[in-house]
Parts: C-alpha cells; structure tokens; sequence
C-alpha cells in the first residue's frame, strides 16, 4: 500500500512538471480520426469594405447590404463598447452572407468543440461571421448582437497571448451570463426575454440555468443584465464584465460590484419580475395544458410552423433540432399523428435557420414544405397517404421568411430577399416564375391570401402606403418598432398599398379568414396575443389574453379552432383549442411594454426637436427634379436596375428663398453628449466614418491555436509535443506543423507538417511526416536508429455534413541503421553485414468516414462514429516488401437519460501481403508507468537486436485494452470491443453549477472490454493461433500439436475515475482481467487524455 501511494505521489509531481507546457486540453491524442464536413456549393468571391472600426467582407450580391452594414456598425460602436466596456484589440472583421444556407458552407470551426487536439491553446481573433436574416430590421439586432457577443469572448478570453494561455487554465463563464449581455445589448428588454422570465419565475424555484436549454440560458441571461440596468445604471455592466475578465468568476463579480450577496441578488432578480407581473397574473391566462399537442418535448423540438387543413380535417406542424426537421400530420379527428416528411441535416456548432421549414396547405391533402438543401431553398409538395414528393428549386430568392398558396396550389405569395432585399413576390409554380409585389427597401412579412381570392394581406414597416416610396437608405433609419397590417389586390396593380392598422406596436401573421375580418398578432400591451381587424368598420379588437406570446398560430374558421405555438416548461409547445373569434377583451400593458412605449415616443420627440427645417416660402418659381414611378408588380427581369420611365415622369417643386422674410437656422444641438461618456465622445472625435473601398479579398494569415503537451509513446515513453496551426480568415487554407520530442532526447523524434486546401467541395492536403526512432542500450552495445519518411497527398470528397470519401497517394521511405561500435571492427564485421538498409514504397489509403456526433460534455457524445479504411505499400526496391493494410472502427454513444451515457467501440484490423505486420493488444493509450510483455512468439516484434532489421516495428499498430500490459497478445489481425456506462457528476446532481475543474469534470464509469489478437487461426474456431503449440525436436522427423484450451479472448471489467487534475483530463481505471476463463489480480492504471 504504501509502495502504490509513493507512485501515486509521483505521477501528481511529474504532472505538476507538465503543468508549464500544457493549456487547455481538448483531447490527449494527436491522431485526428474522424470529423465533421462542410460543403461548398458555389464559390465565393470575396471584397471588402473598410472604415476605422471595421472590415466588411461581402460576395456576390452582398455590396449593398455590405456597405450599409458596415456604416450602421460604426454608428453603434461607442454604444456597445461604452455599454460594455472593451474596445476590440484589432479592427473587427466581419465575413457578410448573404443567407444562412451561404454561412453554412463556411470552413470556419469546422471541428470546434470536439475532442481531437490535446494542450490546445485557442487564439480569439477580432472576427465574425454575420448572415443576412431577410429583413433589415432583425438583421440589425443580429449584427449588434454578434459584435458583442465577439467582444465579450475577446474581453474574457483572449486579446493578448498571455490572456490567451490564462483562459486556458480557468473556468469557462456560463452562457447566462455571456450570451446574456449579448442579447440585452442588441434587443434591451424585448417580448421573448420577458415571456421566458414571466414563466420561470412563476414555475421554478432554481437559480441555476445548467439544465436548461442554451436558448433559455441566452433569454434569463438577458433579463438579468436588463434588471442589473434598471437597478444599477447601465454603467454597472462594464465594472462586473470587467471584474469578470479578471477574477474568471461571474457570481462574485456580480456580488463584489453590487455589494450584494449572489444569493440575495437572485433572490431580488427573482422578486422584481414577479413583483412587476402580479397584476398580469389577474388579467391573463395561461395556455390549458390539456390542450397540448406535442407532449413534453422531452426532445427540445423548435416548433417552426403550424397549419390546419383546408378542410380541418388535418394540423401540420414541423419541429426542428440543430438543423434536421421534421413534418407531422396530426388527423384532428383520431388524434393520430404520422411523421410525413424529414429532411435536413445535423448540424454541430453552426447557425440554423430557425425560421425554416414553412408550411402551407395547396388543398386538404396536399402539404407544402420550404426549406433549404444543398445551397438552395427547396419547395417539397408532398400528397398525404402517398410515397415520395415533388420537389421544386426556388429560384433567385436566398431566403424566404413566408408563403402561402393560393387555393388549388398553381401559385403562392411569399415574402424574402433578392440581392438582400426584402420584399413581397408571386411565384408561380407551372412557369417557374417569381415576380415582384413591392419593390422598395421596406420589411415585408408574413404574407397570405384572402379565401378565394388574389388578394393579399401581409405586415410591413413602411411609414408610408405609397408604392413609389423606395424606403430607407441606411439601417439606421429601418423603423424596428412599428409593424402594422397591409392588404393589396394584385390583380389590380395599384399606387398605393391599403393600410389596416396604424399601431406604435409589432404585428404579425395576419391571416384573413371570412374576407371580412383580418387576424393578426401584436404585442399592444407587451404579449403577443390575437387581435381582430375587421374591413367593414376599419376596427382592431384584441380576442385573446394569454399569459405567454404566441409565436405561430392558425385559424379554421369552419372548426372555430386556433393552433398556436407558445411557452410550454421553458420549451415550444403546440397548443389547439376553440376560440370565438368575435370575443373582445382588453387586457392591461405590461411593465416592460409600458417603459419601451414611453422610451418610443421620448424617443421620437427628441428626433422632432433636433431637426433643422428649412424656413422656405412657395414661389412660383419652379425647378425640375426627376421622381421614378415604379411599377408595383413587376417581373423580375422586366427591367434594369435603375431605368428610368420616359413615358411617365413626374417633377418635385423646389421654392426659392423669401428674402424678405428669412430666418436663420438654428444649429441642432448634439443630443447625445450630455449622456456619453467621455471614451464615447473621444472616439468620435477624429471619426469621420470615412469608408474605403471595395478592395479585393487577399489572403493574410494568422495563428489559430498552439498545442504544448505531452505524450506517453508505447516505444518512446514521455515526449513532448508541440504543435502550431496557422489558417486564413476563412480557414480555407491551413497550415499544421508539429515535432515530438521524447524527454530522454536519444529515442528519436517525429516532425510532421502538412497543408489543406479547403475552399471547394473536394478538399485537397499534402503532408509530410517523419518518425525517427533509436534504440540505444550500452550493457550489449546495441544502437539503433529506424526512420521512416512520408510524402502524402490527399483528395477527400464530402457527400454531405457526416459522409465522406478520402483517396490519399503517397511515397514512403524507411531506412534501418546498425552503429554498433564493435561492427566497426573488421574481425566482428560478418561480410553479409549490411549497416544501413532502405526500403522504398509507394501506395494509398482510402476510408470512408461517417460522423454525426454531438458533444455533450467534457468526454460525452451523442451519436455514431465509423471509418472502414484500406492502405496498400507497394515496393519500389528489392529491399521492400510488399503489405496491405484494413481496419474498421466503429463508435456509438447513446443516451440514456439526461445524466448516463452508454459508448460503444468495436474495432477490427488485418495486416495482409507478403509482408503483414503485427497488432499488439494490450494497455491504454498515455499510460503512465506502463508495461510491455515480453512475445511468446518466435519473433518478438518489440525486439532489437544487432544485425537484425525490426523496421516493422515503424509499422506494428498498439491497440488498446484495459487491465493487461502492451503487447500481451501480436498477431496480423486484431478484434476488440469495448462498451462504457458514463456518469458524469456535474449532470447528475440537478442545477449543479460546479465551479471546481476537479468536481465540473468528475465522472465514473464501468467498463468490460474484450479483445484477441492472432495469426492464421481465428479464436471464434476450436482450434486457434492461441489454444495450439506445436513441439518440434531439433533433428527428429517428428513433431506434434498439442491444444491446451487457453481461452483465446483476452477480457477485463472494472471501474474508473476520470477528471480534470491540474490541467489534464486524467484517467484512473481498476481493472479486473479476465483470462482462460480465471479472474485475475485488480490492476491499476492510471493514463491521460480521453476515451474513445
């Protein structure tokens, strides 16, 4: 006992040694198997735009909405970073899609957040990706959104090196807290926000967010920064960011700013918004759960679309999750529900458009589907009780927010963006064509149409009726506030669009539903309810109060039924029920839509007072000034991009000055001083906003992580490894370099580099590798040195985001050298002593490569892992011989519920040609204190030897299995199979906000492995390479075989402890092995790095 405690103390210190070297450990293995896929289904070519603050790079189609984003950021810039308190280290880069089908075939963070590099160092870049949402108002909130989230990771994470290695070490902050300011920043305190904190704290007692979804954790995260804001004054948020960039821990940084207790502030965070919906509580009500459709949700579906059957026979309703969705048909009268349609794909650590797939019925049997696939939106008819569909590429449009077929499915009404425009359009299905119902710079949503009819109603933020309006010029001038209700007929192209509803409010989904009375929802008094406009009396009547915003609904008029999506447990819920369409209620504001009205109209005052007019008097003098009149249903390539109509123009009246009565004008006055700060106004002093370009995309370089760790190698023991990965801004050029140096220094050294190239579908690399390994031993004077050289090149064709094919050609060159100093004594010197030895090969390997895993969790995944790889070594000189090479691996990860996961690996390798090569089974990878047996075999494939050529040795494969020593059973072809129960502590106790790295990471498992490795005879036969000897005596004719029954499968069951300890993901496993068929001793083993 006490002899094991002193090698414990000594693994402890020599891990404390490498504490220097290693940083952040994503994985302690520097094989990189598997990974995930990104396609390229065009080519971008990439400019850009540059001003003081900013780089805005931008595509095809991207200039316009590249310009005004780039001038609209540097609007904001004081705001956010004086709210904040961080200006970035660099000039920020932001990469512009013109949609999220575009920014999803982006190479950037391809395999972020898997395990795959251990000692990984991450360097955070001044850079982001930004995709064009469809309409300018959210694209604004998204673009201010995704600054700050940038510079809040810069701020907490990065900036500097030594920040950089520091932040390796420490805790990550929460969501919550992260994303939380993110959000409030870009939105303040919004409907969402406030729904989510109205209904956890009414239904929870927690403060910890750990067990709710990442959406719920970005939402109460905002609310608590908004009511830090209220309390405290906005200033206080830079002084807690700030403390939490220093001391890496967001409760005490919270509880030193405020001078408050962590638990006495949630308690007060908690108490604020219940306080302030007390009163709501009377007035509103909240959705019967009896009346839910979807269940618990136990999945975290996002609920995208609800839509009944013309006939109301039938509700469809499409649930998504990380970017595969689903389409159920529930038969309203059985209440049976079948999924009718699926499609896209899983997609780890990028955007989804949470906005697809859309529905809409084209008759009561006939669904249609949008969505995106393979770089395009896809319209997907699908006729129930039959198989397949129809599927139809949309044209032109990069995204699509809304559509609506008309009755009989010929034509649909949708709205979206062309060139990043957002406007109304008519598609008709038979021709293929899409034209164009607005043609301005307005925000055009939610588009349907009337019953029967080629009427439209769709919701809008023009400020004015007129169809001649072009709209705003800047994003900063897109009102975001004030949505109302629109209709048009569009076979009577009209001048103007008819208004329904004049409201200081956000509408949306309007849906006419008996050609009289309009639905609609808004959020009037601060929770989208429905309201009801009717065309008769020009009137808007509120009809439904519920305590939580409805987020989709749809109306049967001949049912009298309402479906609607809304808040369900902190989750989407679907929700149908009976509604009486001419009910009338009014229910009260709420505290949060009062204050944002009251800001609104202050808001605006200040505008009206700060505006310089023109005193001018009408004289009858005129001067002309040409005006456009746009047609306002026009085909798409009707006409040119700024022509001007001859037949039809119009003159704008220009008034000379009255210089009899003239006043000057008075200087508006900066509104904004008085309340900036003086790092705001210093800023914007020599900030002229000047912005250049645009200039071409050039490729410029940077660091993206350096790796310092250590490996345990079977042959060399401890070396230590570091690793260097360069790429451009878009990673579609990557440089990897590295070397692997043992700590002894005269047990040889691996270098390896190699160079991706990753900008279209097929990715093309080329590496070059070299292992050098000595065997030195002064006792029998051997000293030995085997090198092998490796020149690679590699094709891999993507099939989609989990499939690929690799096809990788390469040159291989392995050199034996004998420098035994008494060789070099001619009378010990044999003359068939050759010193040196070069075998030459040329070949390839392929693999196939399957991957849709998930992380979960420091060492946890979801999903399934398989590679099947084949590699040939074809000879070149006479002193190679020709091998062939296949394995299997196979990885499954299942959970069992929120807190156990089971993983599963089978694995199958053969060496086979006239020369194979030898698995050896036995130990784990990184083994500290490891130990190797000695072969039973007649050649022992870890023996050295003078005058004996073991440069197979550059080739023998170590192949893992617990509880027994390296090398315990070699042969030609290996099978193992290995199966795990996790349990990880920090998911298992319920809210566990863990702030230990010991007790964050902490997990047990139990494990059974089972392995064998053999020859020529197969261990499933009676007769194996394991359970028979043969005896020969030398000189004798006779010889015998004897089968001694050994059990030819090696097995070992046990537990294991697994942690993060001083920077290093460490195993601890007790193993009992299990051989012919007897259990032996428990053993002990501790190693580094993650499981499989």
């Amino acid at each position: 006992m006490v002899r094991k405690f002193i090698r414990l103390v000594q693994v402890i210190a020599l891990t404390i040694c490498f504490l220097g070297l290693s940083a952040k450990m994503n994985a302690q293995t520097y094989k990189v198997e598997f990974g995930k896929n990104r396609i390229q289904y065009k080519y971008f070519d990439w400019s850009y735009f540059a001003s003081e603050n900013f780089e805005v790079y931008f595509y095809d189609g991207g200039r316009d909405i590249a310009y005004k984003t780039i001038e609209y950021l540097e609007g904001e810039f004081s705001r956010i970073t004086e709210t904040i308190g961080q200006l970035p280290y660099a000039k920020i880069r932001v990469f512009l899609y013109n949609s999220i089908i575009d920014k999803q075939q982006s190479n950037v963070g391809v395999n972020a957040g898997d395990f795959t590099i251990g000692g990984q160092t991450d360097f955070i870049q001044s850079q982001l990706e930004l995709a064009y949402s469809g309409d300018y108002s959210s694209f604004k909130t998204k673009a201010v959104y995704s600054v700050t989230e940038m510079l809040i990771e810069e701020m907490l994470y990065g900036g500097n090196i030594a920040e950089m290695f520091q932040s390796s070490f420490t805790n990550s902050i929460p969501l919550w807290f992260t994303g939380g300011i993110a959000r409030y920043v870009s939105r303040g305190w919004d409907s969402e926000s406030d729904d989510a904190v109205r209904e956890y704290v009414a239904t929870t007692t927690e403060d910890k967010f750990i067990k709710l979804t990442p959406e719920m954790n970005i939402l109460l995260g905002q609310s608590i920064w908004n009511y830090i804001a209220q309390k405290n004054g906005q200033r206080t948020i830079s002084n807690i960011l700030n403390l939490a960039r220093i001391i890496r821990n967001e409760e005490n940084s919270i509880e030193r700013t405020l001078d408050t207790p962590y638990e006495q502030f949630m308690r007060e965070w908690r108490l604020y918004y219940s306080e302030a919906n007390t009163l709501l509580k009377e007035s509103y009500v909240e959705p019967d759960v009896d009346n839910i459709v979807s269940g618990k949700n136990r999945e975290d579906y996002h609920y995208t679309s609800v839509k009944f059957s013309p006939d109301g026979k039938f509700l469809a309703y499409s649930a998504m999750s990380q970017g595969q969705f689903k389409v159920i048909v529930r038969n309203l009268g059985s209440e049976e529900e079948k999924e009718i349609f699926a499609g896209g794909l899983k997609l780890i650590n990028q955007e989804t458009d949470r906005n697809y797939p859309i529905l809409s019925w084209a008759d009561s049997t006939t669904l249609g589907v949008i969505y995106a696939e393979e770089g395009s939106n896809i319209l997907a008819v699908k006729r129930l009780g039959t198989k397949g569909e129809q599927k139809i590429r949309i044209p032109l449009l990069s995204k699509i927010q809304s559509f609506d077929f008309k009755d009989g499915g010929r034509l649909a009404v949708m709205t979206g963006s062309i060139n990043n425009v957002p406007d109304a359009f008519v598609y008709n299905l038979v021709r293929g064509q899409v034209q164009k119902i607005s043609d301005d710079k307005f925000d055009e949503r939610d588009v349907s149409f009337y019953p029967g009819s080629n009427q439209i109603v769709f919701i809008s933020n023009r400020s004015t009726d007129s169809v001649f309006v072009s709209g705003p010029d800047k994003l900063e001038a897109v009102e975001m506030n004030q949505f109302n209700v629109y209709g048009y007929d569009i076979d009577y192209p009209d001048s103007s669009f008819r208004r329904m509803t004049n409201a200081l409010a956000v509408a949306k989904q309007p849906l006419n539903i008996d050609g009289d009375k309009i639905l609609y929802i808004s959020d009037q008094q601060g929770i989208y309810n429905l309201y009801r406009y009717s065309l008769s009396d020009s009137t808007s009547v509120q009809i439904t109060n519920f305590l939580y915003g409805i987020k989709q609904y749809d109306f049967n008029y001949d049912l009298g039924k309402v479906a609607f999506i809304s808040n369900f447990d902190g989750k989407d819920g679907v929700f149908v029920q009976d509604l009486n369409v001419n009910a009338s209620m009014f229910s009260p504001v709420t505290p949060r839509r009062a204050l944002q009205v009251a800001r609104i109209l202050a808001e605006r005052r200040r505008e009206r007072l700060g505006e310089q007019y023109d005193q001018l008097d009408s004289v009858n003098s005129q001067t002309v000034s040409p005006i456009e009149v746009k047609s306002p249903l026009q085909q798409l390539d009707s006409l040119k991009a700024g022509a001007i109509n001859t037949e039809e123009y119009e003159f704008e009246i220009e008034t000379k000055v009255d210089t009899r009565n003239y006043q000057f004008e008075q200087p508006a006055t900066d509104r904004g001083v008085n309340n900036r700060s003086f790092l705001s106004i210093y800023q914007n002093a020599n900030n002229e906003n000047s912005i250049q370009g645009p200039s071409p995309y050039e490729n410029r370089f940077q660091t993206d992580n350096v790796i310092t760790t250590f490996v345990i190698d079977e042959l060399r023991s401890v070396s230590q490894l570091l690793e260097i990965e360069m790429n451009d801004y878009l990673e579609n050029h990557r440089f990897r370099g590295g070397i692997l140096i043992p700590l002894s220094f005269n047990s040889g050294y691996d270098i390896y580099g190699e160079y991706e190239y990753l900008k279209n579908r097929v990715d093309i690399s080329a590496s070059y590798h070299r292992k050098s390994l000595v065997r030195i031993d002064q006792a029998t004077f051997l000293n030995q040195r085997f090198n092998k050289n490796t020149f690679q090149l590699g094709f891999a064709y993507p099939f989609n985001h989990k499939l690929r094919a690799e096809f990788n050609p390469f040159i291989t060159e392995t050199r034996y050298i004998d420098r035994d100093i008494r060789l070099l004594i001619p009378a010990n010197n044999p003359s068939q002593f050759i010193p040196e030895i070069t075998s030459d090969y040329i070949g390839f390997n392929s693999a196939l490569v399957y991957d849709n895993t998930i992380v979960t969790g420091i060492n946890l995944h979801q999903g399934t892992r398989a590679k099947v790889r084949y590699e040939s070594h074809f000879k070149m000189n006479s002193d190679a011989v020709s091998f062939n090479n296949l394995e299997l691996d196979v990885r499954h990860y299942y959970r069992l519920n929120k807190a156990i996961y089971l993983a599963g690996r089978a694995y199958f390798g053969t060496y086979f040609g006239d020369a194979p090569k030898k698995y050896l089974l036995g130990g784990v990878d990184n083994w500290a204190f490891n130990s190797t047996e000695s072969s039973n075999a007649e050649v022992n494939p870890l023996d050295f030897q003078t005058l004996f050529d073991n440069s197979d040795v550059l080739f023998h494969q170590f192949t893992n299995l617990r509880g027994y020593n390296y090398n315990t059973f070699q042969g030609r072809n290996v099978l193992t199979f290995s199966g795990e129960i996790r349990f990880p502590i920090n998911q298992l106790l319920s809210n566990a906000d863990l702030k230990s790295n010991f007790l964050k990471n902490l997990q047990f498992v139990g494990f059974y492995d089972i392995g064998s490795a053999w020859n020529d005879l197969s261990p499933f036969k009676d007769k194996n390479n394991l359970n028979t000897e043969e005896i020969r005596n030398e000189g004798s004719p006779f010889s015998a075989v004897i089968n001694n029954f050994s059990n030819p499968w090696l097995q070992s069951t046990g537990v294991g402890v697994r942690t993060m300890l001083f920077g290093f993901f460490s195993r601890v496993d007790v193993s009992f092995p299990i051989r012919n068929f007897e259990t032996l001793n428990p053993k002990v083993q501790l190693s580094f790095g993650y499981d499989f």
